[in-house]
Protein backbone atom coordinates (compact mmCIF):
# COMPACT_ATOMS: atom_id res chain seq x y z
CA UNK A 1 0.00 0.00 0.00
CA UNK A 2 2.68 2.45 -1.08
CA UNK A 3 4.42 2.25 2.31
CA UNK A 4 1.42 3.91 3.99
CA UNK A 5 0.26 2.49 7.30
CA UNK A 6 -3.08 0.73 7.03
CA UNK A 7 -5.62 2.50 9.28
CA UNK A 8 -6.56 0.42 12.30
CA UNK A 9 -10.24 0.35 11.31
CA UNK A 10 -9.53 -1.00 7.79
CA UNK A 11 -9.61 -4.79 7.66
CA UNK A 12 -7.84 -7.24 5.37
CA UNK A 13 -10.44 -9.67 4.06
CA UNK A 14 -9.80 -12.84 2.02
CA UNK A 15 -11.98 -13.25 -1.05
CA UNK A 16 -12.59 -16.80 0.16
CA UNK A 17 -14.75 -15.20 2.88
CA UNK A 18 -17.41 -14.53 0.24
CA UNK A 19 -19.45 -17.07 -1.69
CA UNK A 20 -19.05 -17.05 -5.43
CA UNK A 21 -19.49 -19.34 -8.39
CA UNK A 22 -18.58 -19.49 -12.06
CA UNK A 23 -21.12 -19.16 -14.83
CA UNK A 24 -21.88 -21.95 -17.27
CA UNK A 25 -23.07 -22.62 -20.82
CA UNK A 26 -24.19 -25.75 -22.70
CA UNK A 27 -21.76 -27.31 -25.16
CA UNK A 28 -20.85 -27.04 -27.96
CA UNK A 29 -20.70 -23.22 -28.04
CA UNK A 30 -21.53 -23.04 -31.75
CA UNK A 31 -24.90 -24.81 -31.50
CA UNK A 32 -27.43 -22.26 -32.87
CA UNK A 33 -30.26 -23.53 -30.61
CA UNK A 34 -28.46 -22.02 -27.58
CA UNK A 35 -28.92 -18.50 -28.98
CA UNK A 36 -31.94 -16.34 -29.81
CA UNK A 37 -32.43 -12.69 -30.80
CA UNK A 38 -35.40 -12.68 -28.42
CA UNK A 39 -33.45 -14.29 -25.57
CA UNK A 40 -31.85 -12.87 -22.42
CA UNK A 41 -28.47 -11.08 -22.40
CA UNK A 42 -25.59 -13.59 -22.25
CA UNK A 43 -22.43 -12.11 -20.70
CA UNK A 44 -18.97 -13.20 -21.85
CA UNK A 45 -15.58 -11.55 -21.23
CA UNK A 46 -15.94 -8.96 -24.02
CA UNK A 47 -19.30 -7.84 -22.59
CA UNK A 48 -17.65 -6.57 -19.39
CA UNK A 49 -17.02 -2.96 -20.36
CA UNK A 50 -15.47 0.17 -18.94
CA UNK A 51 -16.30 2.01 -15.74
CA UNK A 52 -17.37 -1.21 -14.00
CA UNK A 53 -20.44 -1.78 -16.17
CA UNK A 54 -21.56 -4.29 -18.76
CA UNK A 55 -21.74 -3.12 -22.36
CA UNK A 56 -25.15 -1.69 -23.28
CA UNK A 57 -25.92 -4.81 -25.31
CA UNK A 58 -24.28 -8.21 -25.07
CA UNK A 59 -22.84 -9.72 -28.23
CA UNK A 60 -25.04 -12.80 -27.81
CA UNK A 61 -28.47 -13.54 -26.32
CA UNK A 62 -29.19 -16.89 -24.72
CA UNK A 63 -32.27 -18.88 -25.77
CA UNK A 64 -34.92 -20.20 -23.39
CA UNK A 65 -33.77 -23.76 -24.07
CA UNK A 66 -30.19 -22.95 -22.97
CA UNK A 67 -31.02 -20.79 -19.92
CA UNK A 68 -31.48 -23.72 -17.46
CA UNK A 69 -27.94 -24.87 -18.39
CA UNK A 70 -26.38 -21.48 -17.66
CA UNK A 71 -26.32 -19.25 -14.55
CA UNK A 72 -28.85 -16.46 -14.00
CA UNK A 73 -27.32 -13.27 -12.60
CA UNK A 74 -29.71 -10.60 -11.28
CA UNK A 75 -29.18 -6.89 -11.81
CA UNK A 76 -26.81 -5.23 -9.31
CA UNK A 77 -24.52 -8.27 -8.97
CA UNK A 78 -20.71 -8.18 -8.77
CA UNK A 79 -18.91 -10.17 -11.47
CA UNK A 80 -15.28 -10.52 -12.58
CA UNK A 81 -13.63 -12.07 -15.65
CA UNK A 82 -11.41 -15.12 -15.03
CA UNK A 83 -10.27 -16.06 -18.54
CA UNK A 84 -9.05 -14.10 -21.55
CA UNK A 85 -8.67 -10.60 -20.14
CA UNK A 86 -8.55 -11.48 -16.44
CA UNK A 87 -9.69 -8.99 -13.81
CA UNK A 88 -12.36 -6.93 -15.57
CA UNK A 89 -15.00 -6.12 -12.96
CA UNK A 90 -18.62 -4.98 -13.24
CA UNK A 91 -21.65 -4.20 -11.13
CA UNK A 92 -24.32 -5.50 -13.51
CA UNK A 93 -26.97 -3.01 -14.61
CA UNK A 94 -29.44 -5.58 -15.99
CA UNK A 95 -30.49 -9.20 -15.45
CA UNK A 96 -28.41 -11.62 -17.52
CA UNK A 97 -26.90 -15.09 -17.80
CA UNK A 98 -23.14 -15.60 -17.49
CA UNK A 99 -20.57 -17.75 -19.25
CA UNK A 100 -18.08 -19.98 -17.40
CA UNK A 101 -15.36 -17.35 -17.98
CA UNK A 102 -17.16 -15.14 -15.43
CA UNK A 103 -17.07 -15.35 -11.62
CA UNK A 104 -20.29 -14.26 -9.89
CA UNK A 105 -20.38 -13.16 -6.24
CA UNK A 106 -23.39 -14.29 -4.21
CA UNK A 107 -25.42 -11.18 -3.31
CA UNK A 108 -26.43 -12.61 0.08
CA UNK A 109 -22.79 -12.64 1.23
CA UNK A 110 -22.24 -8.97 0.36
CA UNK A 111 -24.71 -7.49 2.85
CA UNK A 112 -21.96 -5.93 4.97
CA UNK A 113 -20.23 -4.11 2.08
CA UNK A 114 -21.03 -1.34 -0.34
CA UNK A 115 -21.08 -3.15 -3.68
CA UNK A 116 -19.53 -0.31 -5.64
CA UNK A 117 -16.70 -0.11 -3.12
CA UNK A 118 -16.30 -3.90 -3.32
CA UNK A 119 -15.95 -3.59 -7.12
CA UNK A 120 -13.30 -0.89 -6.62
CA UNK A 121 -11.44 -3.15 -4.17
CA UNK A 122 -11.48 -6.07 -6.61
CA UNK A 123 -10.27 -3.84 -9.44
CA UNK A 124 -7.48 -2.41 -7.24
CA UNK A 125 -6.37 -5.91 -6.21
CA UNK A 126 -6.24 -7.22 -9.78
CA UNK A 127 -4.36 -4.11 -10.97
CA UNK A 128 -1.83 -4.77 -8.18
CA UNK A 129 -1.47 -8.39 -9.37
CA UNK A 130 -1.00 -7.20 -12.98
CA UNK A 131 1.89 -4.97 -11.90
CA UNK A 132 3.57 -8.01 -10.34
CA UNK A 133 2.93 -10.23 -13.39
CA UNK A 134 5.26 -10.74 -16.34
CA UNK A 135 4.22 -8.31 -19.08
CA UNK A 136 1.54 -6.80 -16.80
CA UNK A 137 -0.85 -9.59 -17.80
CA UNK A 138 -2.36 -12.20 -15.46
CA UNK A 139 -2.21 -15.28 -17.69
CA UNK A 140 -4.16 -17.63 -15.45
CA UNK A 141 -5.75 -17.78 -12.03
CA UNK A 142 -6.62 -20.80 -9.88
CA UNK A 143 -9.53 -21.19 -7.50
CA UNK A 144 -7.11 -21.36 -4.54
CA UNK A 145 -5.18 -18.25 -5.61
CA UNK A 146 -8.44 -16.35 -5.86
CA UNK A 147 -9.57 -17.52 -2.41
CA UNK A 148 -6.32 -16.24 -0.89
CA UNK A 149 -6.49 -12.78 -2.50
CA UNK A 150 -6.86 -10.12 0.20
CA UNK A 151 -8.68 -6.82 -0.16
CA UNK A 152 -8.85 -3.90 2.27
CA UNK A 153 -12.25 -2.87 3.62
CA UNK A 154 -12.89 0.22 5.76
CA UNK A 155 -16.03 0.59 7.90
CA UNK A 156 -19.24 0.67 5.86
CA UNK A 157 -19.78 4.44 6.23
CA UNK A 158 -16.31 5.12 4.78
CA UNK A 159 -16.94 2.62 1.97
CA UNK A 160 -20.11 4.53 1.09
CA UNK A 161 -18.35 7.92 1.22
CA UNK A 162 -15.56 6.74 -1.12
CA UNK A 163 -18.04 5.03 -3.44
CA UNK A 164 -20.14 8.21 -3.68
CA UNK A 165 -17.14 10.30 -4.74
CA UNK A 166 -15.90 7.89 -7.40
CA UNK A 167 -19.34 6.92 -8.71
CA UNK A 168 -20.05 10.66 -9.08
CA UNK A 169 -17.04 10.90 -11.39
CA UNK A 170 -18.31 7.82 -13.22
CA UNK A 171 -21.67 9.49 -13.83
CA UNK A 172 -19.90 12.53 -15.26
CA UNK A 173 -17.86 10.27 -17.55
CA UNK A 174 -21.07 8.53 -18.71
CA UNK A 175 -22.60 11.93 -19.54
CA UNK A 176 -19.49 12.84 -21.57
CA UNK A 177 -19.73 9.49 -23.40
CA UNK A 178 -23.38 10.17 -24.24
CA UNK A 179 -22.54 13.66 -25.50
CA UNK A 180 -19.67 12.33 -27.65
CA UNK A 181 -21.97 9.68 -29.17
CA UNK A 182 -24.63 12.32 -29.86
CA UNK A 183 -22.13 14.65 -31.57
CA UNK A 184 -20.72 11.76 -33.61
CA UNK A 185 -24.24 10.78 -34.72
CA UNK A 186 -25.01 14.38 -35.71
CA UNK A 187 -21.76 14.60 -37.68
CA UNK A 188 -22.39 11.27 -39.43
CA UNK A 189 -25.94 12.24 -40.44
CA UNK A 190 -24.97 15.75 -41.51
CA UNK A 191 -21.95 14.48 -43.43
CA UNK A 192 -24.18 12.05 -45.35
CA UNK A 193 -26.79 14.74 -46.14
CA UNK A 194 -24.25 17.35 -47.25
CA UNK A 195 -22.06 15.02 -49.32
CA UNK A 196 -25.03 13.33 -51.01
CA UNK A 197 -26.58 16.76 -51.80
CA UNK A 198 -29.76 15.81 -49.95
CA UNK A 199 -29.13 18.99 -48.06
CA UNK A 200 -27.63 22.08 -49.73
CA UNK A 201 -26.23 25.01 -47.82
CA UNK A 202 -28.03 28.31 -48.31
CA UNK A 203 -26.64 30.32 -51.21
CA UNK A 204 -25.14 27.35 -53.08
CA UNK A 205 -26.93 25.88 -56.08
CA UNK A 206 -24.25 25.12 -58.69
CA UNK A 207 -23.90 21.61 -60.10
CA UNK A 208 -21.40 19.15 -58.63
CA UNK A 209 -18.92 17.33 -60.85
CA UNK A 210 -18.01 13.66 -60.90
CA UNK A 211 -14.22 13.34 -60.79
CA UNK A 212 -12.20 10.14 -61.23
CA UNK A 213 -9.48 9.53 -58.64
CA UNK A 214 -7.17 8.81 -61.59
CA UNK A 215 -7.32 12.57 -62.25
CA UNK A 216 -5.03 13.08 -59.25
CA UNK A 217 -1.45 11.97 -58.85
CA UNK A 218 -0.74 9.56 -56.04
CA UNK A 219 1.88 7.03 -55.13
CA UNK A 220 2.65 4.20 -52.81
CA UNK A 221 6.20 3.20 -52.13
CA UNK A 222 8.02 0.82 -49.90
CA UNK A 223 10.04 0.05 -46.84
CA UNK A 224 13.41 -1.73 -46.70
CA UNK A 225 13.18 -5.48 -46.22
CA UNK A 226 12.98 -7.48 -44.04
CA UNK A 227 10.49 -5.54 -41.86
CA UNK A 228 11.90 -6.92 -38.62
CA UNK A 229 15.46 -5.65 -39.14
CA UNK A 230 16.17 -3.48 -36.05
CA UNK A 231 18.43 -1.08 -37.99
CA UNK A 232 15.37 0.29 -39.84
CA UNK A 233 13.90 1.62 -36.56
CA UNK A 234 15.03 4.17 -33.98
CA UNK A 235 13.41 5.80 -30.95
CA UNK A 236 14.98 9.06 -32.15
CA UNK A 237 13.76 8.62 -35.73
CA UNK A 238 10.86 10.14 -37.66
CA UNK A 239 7.24 8.91 -37.33
CA UNK A 240 6.62 5.87 -39.57
CA UNK A 241 2.96 5.50 -40.54
CA UNK A 242 1.40 2.07 -41.04
CA UNK A 243 -2.29 1.11 -41.26
CA UNK A 244 -2.90 1.08 -37.50
CA UNK A 245 -1.48 4.61 -37.21
CA UNK A 246 -4.35 6.04 -39.27
CA UNK A 247 -6.76 6.94 -36.49
CA UNK A 248 -10.17 8.49 -35.96
CA UNK A 249 -11.55 11.80 -37.18
CA UNK A 250 -9.32 11.71 -40.28
CA UNK A 251 -6.11 12.12 -38.30
CA UNK A 252 -3.03 10.07 -37.55
CA UNK A 253 -2.65 8.71 -34.03
CA UNK A 254 -0.76 11.11 -31.74
CA UNK A 255 2.28 8.83 -31.88
CA UNK A 256 3.11 6.16 -34.45
CA UNK A 257 3.83 2.65 -33.22
CA UNK A 258 7.24 2.73 -34.93
CA UNK A 259 9.82 5.39 -35.77
CA UNK A 260 11.98 5.04 -38.86
CA UNK A 261 15.77 5.38 -38.58
CA UNK A 262 17.90 7.74 -40.69
CA UNK A 263 19.43 4.78 -42.52
CA UNK A 264 15.97 3.55 -43.63
CA UNK A 265 14.43 6.92 -44.53
CA UNK A 266 15.89 7.11 -48.09
CA UNK A 267 14.23 3.74 -48.81
CA UNK A 268 10.77 4.92 -47.69
CA UNK A 269 8.53 7.87 -48.66
CA UNK A 270 8.58 11.24 -46.91
CA UNK A 271 5.08 12.68 -46.44
CA UNK A 272 4.84 16.34 -45.39
CA UNK A 273 2.30 17.60 -42.86
CA UNK A 274 -1.16 18.35 -44.32
CA UNK A 275 -1.06 15.52 -46.88
CA UNK A 276 -3.99 13.26 -47.80
CA UNK A 277 -3.36 9.53 -47.30
CA UNK A 278 -5.50 6.39 -47.44
CA UNK A 279 -4.93 2.78 -46.34
CA UNK A 280 -4.90 0.15 -49.10
CA UNK A 281 -4.13 -3.06 -47.21
CA UNK A 282 -5.39 -4.58 -43.98
CA UNK A 283 -8.22 -2.23 -43.03
CA UNK A 284 -8.82 -0.63 -46.43
CA UNK A 285 -10.25 2.88 -46.71
CA UNK A 286 -9.04 4.64 -43.57
CA UNK A 287 -8.32 8.25 -44.54
CA UNK A 288 -6.28 10.99 -42.87
CA UNK A 289 -5.10 14.54 -43.39
CA UNK A 290 -1.67 14.21 -41.76
CA UNK A 291 -0.98 16.55 -38.85
CA UNK A 292 2.81 16.03 -38.79
CA UNK A 293 5.69 15.16 -41.13
CA UNK A 294 6.20 11.41 -41.43
CA UNK A 295 7.29 8.49 -43.59
CA UNK A 296 4.75 6.00 -44.95
CA UNK A 297 4.67 2.26 -45.43
CA UNK A 298 3.71 0.62 -48.74
CA UNK A 299 0.25 -0.12 -47.32
CA UNK A 300 -0.51 3.61 -47.58
CA UNK A 301 -1.49 5.61 -50.69
CA UNK A 302 -0.24 9.21 -50.69
CA UNK A 303 -1.85 11.93 -52.81
CA UNK A 304 0.51 14.45 -54.42
CA UNK A 305 -0.17 17.84 -52.80
CA UNK A 306 0.55 19.68 -56.07
CA UNK A 307 -2.46 18.03 -57.74
CA UNK A 308 -4.87 19.04 -54.98
CA UNK A 309 -4.63 22.80 -55.50
CA UNK A 310 -8.21 23.04 -56.80
CA UNK A 311 -9.79 21.23 -53.84
CA UNK A 312 -10.27 21.79 -50.15
CA UNK A 313 -8.23 18.97 -48.62
CA UNK A 314 -10.59 18.33 -45.74
CA UNK A 315 -13.51 18.07 -48.17
CA UNK A 316 -11.41 15.75 -50.36
CA UNK A 317 -10.79 13.51 -47.32
CA UNK A 318 -14.55 13.47 -46.59
CA UNK A 319 -15.26 12.53 -50.22
CA UNK A 320 -12.73 9.68 -50.14
CA UNK A 321 -14.15 8.38 -46.88
CA UNK A 322 -17.72 8.55 -48.25
CA UNK A 323 -16.69 6.70 -51.42
CA UNK A 324 -14.96 3.90 -49.51
CA UNK A 325 -17.93 3.58 -47.12
CA UNK A 326 -20.17 3.20 -50.18
CA UNK A 327 -17.88 0.46 -51.53
CA UNK A 328 -17.94 -1.29 -48.13
CA UNK A 329 -21.76 -1.37 -48.20
CA UNK A 330 -21.56 -3.10 -51.60
CA UNK A 331 -18.91 -5.58 -50.45
CA UNK A 332 -19.51 -9.01 -48.93
CA UNK A 333 -19.45 -8.63 -45.15
CA UNK A 334 -18.99 -4.84 -45.45
CA UNK A 335 -15.23 -5.36 -45.89
CA UNK A 336 -13.20 -4.39 -48.94
CA UNK A 337 -10.81 -7.35 -49.11
CA UNK A 338 -8.55 -6.03 -51.87
CA UNK A 339 -8.25 -3.12 -54.24
CA UNK A 340 -6.37 -2.87 -57.55
CA UNK A 341 -4.65 0.17 -59.00
CA UNK A 342 -7.15 0.27 -61.89
CA UNK A 343 -10.20 0.01 -59.60
CA UNK A 344 -8.87 2.91 -57.57
CA UNK A 345 -8.28 5.03 -60.68
CA UNK A 346 -11.89 4.48 -61.77
CA UNK A 347 -13.43 5.44 -58.42
CA UNK A 348 -15.53 8.59 -58.82
CA UNK A 349 -16.14 11.24 -56.19
CA UNK A 350 -18.48 14.23 -56.29
CA UNK A 351 -16.94 17.70 -56.01
CA UNK A 352 -18.86 20.97 -55.70
CA UNK A 353 -17.26 24.36 -56.53
CA UNK A 354 -14.39 25.24 -54.20
CA UNK A 355 -16.36 27.80 -52.14
CA UNK A 356 -19.03 25.18 -51.33
CA UNK A 357 -16.33 22.62 -50.49
CA UNK A 358 -14.87 25.11 -48.00
CA UNK A 359 -18.27 25.89 -46.45
CA UNK A 360 -19.10 22.19 -45.96
CA UNK A 361 -15.60 21.44 -44.65
CA UNK A 362 -15.86 24.28 -42.10
CA UNK A 363 -19.14 22.93 -40.69
CA UNK A 364 -17.97 19.31 -40.40
CA UNK A 365 -14.46 20.13 -39.16
CA UNK A 366 -16.11 22.35 -36.53
CA UNK A 367 -18.02 19.30 -35.29
CA UNK A 368 -14.76 17.33 -35.36
CA UNK A 369 -13.10 19.91 -33.12
CA UNK A 370 -16.01 19.69 -30.65
CA UNK A 371 -15.76 15.88 -30.58
CA UNK A 372 -11.97 15.99 -30.10
CA UNK A 373 -12.38 18.53 -27.29
CA UNK A 374 -14.93 16.29 -25.52
CA UNK A 375 -12.68 13.24 -25.89
CA UNK A 376 -9.75 15.19 -24.44
CA UNK A 377 -11.94 16.25 -21.52
CA UNK A 378 -12.98 12.62 -21.00
CA UNK A 379 -9.31 11.51 -20.93
CA UNK A 380 -8.53 14.28 -18.44
CA UNK A 381 -11.31 13.17 -16.07
CA UNK A 382 -10.39 9.50 -16.48
CA UNK A 383 -6.89 10.42 -15.28
CA UNK A 384 -8.37 12.39 -12.36
CA UNK A 385 -10.54 9.41 -11.42
CA UNK A 386 -7.59 7.02 -11.69
CA UNK A 387 -5.41 9.19 -9.42
CA UNK A 388 -8.22 9.77 -6.93
CA UNK A 389 -9.10 6.08 -6.92
CA UNK A 390 -5.47 5.26 -6.06
CA UNK A 391 -5.26 7.88 -3.30
CA UNK A 392 -8.57 6.90 -1.70
CA UNK A 393 -8.02 3.14 -1.90
CA UNK A 394 -4.45 3.42 -0.55
CA UNK A 395 -5.66 5.70 2.31
CA UNK A 396 -3.37 8.49 1.10
CA UNK A 397 -6.53 10.61 1.17
CA UNK A 398 -9.16 10.01 3.88
CA UNK A 399 -12.73 11.19 3.38
CA UNK A 400 -13.92 10.78 6.95
CA UNK A 401 -12.40 11.94 10.22
CA UNK A 402 -9.95 9.40 11.56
Amino acid sequence: MDALTTPSNWQKVRLGTYKYRRGSFPQPYGNPQWYSDNGMPFVQVYDVGENFKLTQKTKQKISKIAQPMSVFVPKNSVIITLQGTIGRVALTQYDCYCDRTILIFNNNTLNDVNKYFFVLSLFTKFEEEKRKADGSIIKTITKQTLKDFEILLPPLNEQIAIANILSGLDRYLYSLDALILKKESVKKALSFELLSQRKRLKGFNQAWQKVRLGTYKYRRDSFPQPYGNPQWYSDNGMPFVQVYDVGENFKLTQKTKQKISKIAQPMSVFVPKNSVIITLQGTIGRVALTQYDCYCDRTILIFDNNTLNDVNKYFFVLSLFTKFEEEKRKADGSIIKTITKQTLKDFEILLPPLNEQIAIANILSGLDHEIISLKNKKRQFENIKKALNHDLMSTKIRVLNK
